[in-house]
C-alpha cells in the first residue's frame, strides 16, 4: 500500500514544454508537501485498520481532501473534481462515495490518532523553520520582540447553517442560525491548531469548552516549545476558572505560561478609570510601534478592587479611545461625557511598559483573519447533517490551512541573511498559492474564463516550466 500510494512522486519532472499541462497545478505541489512533511504517512498509519486493505489508502484520502480544500474546494464533490483535474500527475483519486465513507468512519478515537499524526508533522515542520538562517518566526509587536514565546490565540466564531444540521441552533446573534465553534491558532506561524465544533446556543465563555480546546491546542505544540506559552483571548476568556487552569497546568509541568485576556468593563472598572490622574495616562501604540492618536493606556491594579477568586498576580490595564458613533448607544454616561470608549485587559505578563503590553494584547485581533481564511478553506460549509462528521471535516480543514501557510514559510533553498543585519522576527510575507498569478495585474482570462496568455504574448506559455508527468 505504501509503495502504491507514493508511486506518483517517482516520475515528477519540471519541463519547459507545453505537453502534459494540467489545470490544477497546485494539487501535486501541495500533495508533495504533505508527502515530504510526513503528514500523509502519519495519517495512513493513524487510520490503518487490521485486516482491512482498501483500494484507496485512508490517509491519502484525508490528505487529498485537505489539499483540495487548500486549492479552493468547499465540499466533497468540489474536492473530488479538483483532484480529478490533477489525475494525470497524481493518479486517480478516491470517489465522492469513498470520501464520505472515510469521514463517516472518523470517530472520536480516530480523530485523536489524526491529531497525534498532525502533531508529529508539526514537530518536523517547526524544526525546519528553526533551521532557517532567520530562525523560528518569533512574534514582535510595537518594536518589542517576544523571542522564545509561543503565542496561542483563542476565539469563537459563528458558522451559519442554511439547512438543518445536528447542533444548529439560534446563536447570540439572533439573525444567525448555525453552529458556534472555538478556534485556536498560533500567532507565530498563523496555523490553526484545533477547532471545537459546538452547538449554536453554546456560551461564549464556557470554561469547560475553553479548557478542552486549549488542552488540544497545547498537545499540537511540539514539546520543546510548550515551556513558554502566552494565551490571548477576548473577554470570553476572562473567567476565574480558565485563568486558574492556565496557572495550575503551568505549575504542574514546570512551564512558564502567561495570559492576556479582555476584561469586562463593569461599573467598578469605569469608576477606577475615572480615578486615574490625567498625567498617568500614556499614549497607546499600534502594532507597528507608532502612537495611536487619541488613545491612552494606564494600569488599574491597586485602584480597581476585584472579586475573590481571581489569580493573585493578575494585573488590570485600561485603555481609552475616542468614542465612535457606533459604540455610543452601548456607552455609559461617563463614557459619553468624556467622549471616550473604555476597554480593559487582565494579564500577568511581566513589564511596566503598558502601551506595549496593550499593543501586544490588541494584536490578538489577527486571529479573526486566521478564522476567515479557515472558513474560506471549507470550515464555513459543513457537508453533513451529523455533528461528528462535521467535526472531522473541521479537523481536515486545519491541515488545509497549514498547507496554504507552509509553502511560503519553508524555503526550498536556505538563503543567507544580510551581513551585519539581524533577521527580523516576522515570518516572510505569504506569497500566492500554487497556481495563482502573483502581481498587481490579473492574469488574462481566455476562452470561457480559463486562465490564458495575453493575445500579444505569443510564446508566453512556452517560456515557463510546467509540472508534467
Amino acid at each position: 500500500m505504501e509503495q502504491r500510494t507514493t508511486r506518483w512522486t517517482a516520475s515528477l519532472d519540471m519541463a519547459g514544454s507545453t505537453a502534459g499541462l494540467i489545470p490544477a497545478v497546485g494539487v501535486p505541489l501541495l500533495r508533495l508537501l504533505a508527502q515530504e512533511s510526513g503528514l500523509r504517512a502519519g495519517l495512513s498509519k493513524a487510520l490503518h485498520r487490521k485486516d482491512f486493505h482498501p483500494i484507496d489508502d485512508r490517509g491519502q484520502v484525508v490528505t487529498d481532501v485537505a489539499v483540495a480544500l487548500a486549492h479552493g474546494a468547499t465540499n466533497v464533490a468540489a474536492a473530488t473534481a479538483v483532484l480529478a483535474q490533477a489525475a494525470i500527475v497524481c493518479g486517480p483519486a478516491a470517489s465522492s462515495a469513498t470520501v464520505w465513507r472515510v469521514f463517516d468512519d472518523l470517530d472520536e478515537p480516530a480523530l485523536v490518532r489524526v491529531a497525534a499524526a498532525r502533531a508529529v508533522q508539526r514537530r518536523q515542520v517547526w524544526a525546519a523553520l528553526a533551521a532557517r538562517p532567520e530562525g523560528f518566526p518569533w512574534l514582535a509587536v510595537a518594536g518589542h520582540p517576544w523571542d522564545g514565546w509561543i503565542v496561542l490565540d483563542v476565539d469563537a466564531s459563528l458558522i451559519e447553517s442554511h439547512s438543518d444540521k445536528q447542533g444548529a441552533e439560534p446563536t447570540f446573534k439572533k439573525h444567525i442560525f448555525g453552529l458556534h465553534p472555538i478556534v485556536v491558532s498560533v500567532a507565530n506561524t498563523g496555523e490553526v491548531l484545533t477547532v471545537l465544533l459546538r452547538k449554536g446556543n453554546a456560551g461564549s465563555n464556557t470554561v469547560a469548552d475553553h479548557i478542552t480546546v486549549l488542552g488540544e491546542a497545547v498537545a499540537q505544540v511540539p514539546a520543546r516549545y510548550r515551556k513558554k506559552i502566552i494565551f490571548r483571548a477576548d473577554g470570553a476568556g476572562a473567567t476565574k476558572d480558565l485563568l486558574g487552569w492556565i496557572k495550575a497546568e503551568a505549575a504542574e509541568h514546570g512551564y512558564t505560561w502567561h495570559y492576556s485576556v479582555g476584561f469586562d468593563v463593569t461599573e467598578n472598572v469605569r469608576t477606577a478609570i475615572g480615578q486615574v490622574p490625567a498625567d498617568v495616562w500614556a499614549p497607546a501604540l499600534t502594532a507597528e510601534g507608532e502612537v495611536r492618536r487619541g488613545a491612552h493606556v494606564a494600569e488599574l491594579t491597586g485602584i480597581l478592587t476585584v472579586a475573590d477568586g481571581w489569580p493573585e498576580d493578575m494585573r488590570t490595564m485600561a485603555r481609552t479611545e475616542p468614542l465612535h458613533p457606533r459604540h455610543r448607544k452601548q456607552a455609559s454616561n461617563l463614557e459619553k461625557r468624556r467622549g471616550q470608549r473604555f476597554q480593559a485587559v487582565a494579564t500577568d505578563l511581566p513589564g511596566r511598559h503598558y502601551p506595549k503590553l496593550d499593543a501586544f494584547h490588541r494584536n490578538h485581533a489577527r486571529v479573526e483573519t486566521v478564522i476567515k481564511d479557515a472558513k474560506n478553506l471549507g470550515l464555513t460549509r459543513l457537508p453533513s447533517y451529523y455533528l461528528a462528521f462535521n467535526q472531522a471535516w473541521c479537523i481536515t480543514a486545519t491541515p488545509a490551512d497549514a498547507c496554504s501557510d507552509y509553502p511560503p514559510t519553508i524555503p526550498s533553498q536556505p538563503t543567507s541573511p544580510t551581513p551585519g543585519r539581524r533577521s527580523g522576527p516576522y515570518p516572510p510575507e505569504p506569497g500566492p498559492r500554487p497556481g495563482e498569478t502573483k502581481g498587481p495585474e490579473p492574469a488574462h482570462r481566455g476562452h470561457q474564463g480559463r486562465p490564458g496568455p495575453h493575445p500579444g504574448h505569443r510564446h508566453a506559455r512556452t517560456r515557463k516550466p510546467r509540472l508534467t508527468k
